[in-house]
């Protein structure tokens, strides 16, 4: 089972936010609704990591460093503001870059809404981050689909790095769920959410589980579920 990383912002170089990783343990989740999709349309990309040639810095082992995401590159949020997940494998890195963007019809990035760098430790785990809900960053717009990009980055001046990337369209909730979720226990929100395609809010909800209930045996068995289930196909995140 692997560590859970979170990122807090320390201090600031060139506009872009530097953090320190802390790790907690990724502990317990409750059992796994069926994830559906919600017919929302692939996007391209690679959400298991590709290397650029040249630098100094590796990562070793498998998993490499992966995006969690649905096997089409795409998850549903029901938050303009949501919380993105990826892997971190074993590695000699300093720095991991995170960027969201805007993009064209033809899905190339126009527009960097945020980017931010964190230092990194080198160890192995699950790293996430929420885009920050300042008025200096502006919120997902309802219907866009954005990509996201995580770089790691053996210095600030190197750019050649480790990358793998995601996609997130922020969709509202129906009034229908939001009535649901409104009046569900904690335990059951994740599932309301998979069920509709939610994938980064029942993701985070489940995340949210596990510390509250951390001897919870069923956690190896959900997190391999939803790891392995039909339309993720993580099998190899599954297997930590």
């Amino acid at each position: 089972m692997f560590g859970l990383l979170s990122f807090k912002e320390s201090w600031w170089v060139k506009g872009i936010a530097i953090a320190a990783i802390t790790s907690i343990g990724l502990q317990s989740l409750p059992s796994w609704a069926a994830f559906n999709p919600g017919g929302t349309v692939g996007k391209p990309g690679n959400r298991r990591g590709l290397a650029t040639r040249g630098g100094e810095c590796k990562a070793s082992g498998t998993p490499t460093l992966t995006t969690l995401v649905p096997k089409n590159n795409v998850g549903l949020s029901a938050s303009a503001t949501p919380t993105f997940y990826w892997f971190v494998p074993k590695n000699t890195y300093q720095y991991v870059n995170f960027a969201l963007y805007k993009v064209d019809a033809q899905d190339n990035p126009t527009e960097t809404l945020y980017s931010t760098l964190m230092q990194i430790s080198g160890q192995s785990g699950l790293a996430n981050l929420t885009l920050p809900n300042q008025p200096s960053i502006q919120p997902l717009q309802a219907g866009v689909s954005y990509r996201w990009i995580i770089k790691l980055r053996c210095s600030l001046q190197d750019r050649r790095g480790l990358a793998a990337m995601g996609w997130v369209t922020y969709r509202p909730p129906s009034s229908a769920l939001a009535n649901q979720l409104a009046i569900a226990s904690p335990a059951n929100k994740h599932n309301l959410y998979a069920e509709a395609g939610y994938w980064y809010d029942a993701v985070t909800e489940l995340a949210a589980q596990k510390q509250a209930k951390p001897r919870d045996p069923k956690v190896q068995q959900a997190w391999q579920a939803l790891m392995g289930s039909e339309y993720v196909q993580l099998n190899e995140i599954a297997a930590q």
